[in-house]
């Protein structure tokens, strides 16, 4: 039973360590702004070109709330292929 609990440590491990690794990303329709999210949409990137705030700070701040929740969107997606992937893999290799 132990070793039953080790694997399942193991593997809830390596599908973390996974998970953490997931980025998206997102730029704006006039690429002023690039912005990266991790899983919980923490900011890990954020570039801005010199020309981000050309149509005031209310449009730059719709801009940014925009990238960041088109690029959360795509770290949870890809989180959940992710996921899958490792999942399958984790099944293939206890089915020997």
């Amino acid at each position: 039973m132990s070793d039953d609990l080790e694997q399942v440590a193991r593997q809830v491990a390596e599908l973390n360590t996974a998970v953490a690794k997931v980025r998206g990303a997102a730029y704006s329709p006039d690429g002023s702004i690039t912005i990266e999210v991790d899983i919980y949409g923490t900011i890990t990137d954020l570039r801005l070109t010199e020309f981000a705030m050309e149509r005031g700070p209310e449009h730059f701040a719709q801009l940014v709330r925009d990238c960041h929740e088109r690029a959360h969107t795509a770290a949870l997606a890809e989180a959940r292929e992710t996921e899958g992937r490792i999942r399958r893999q984790q099944d293939s290799r206890g089915a020997r």
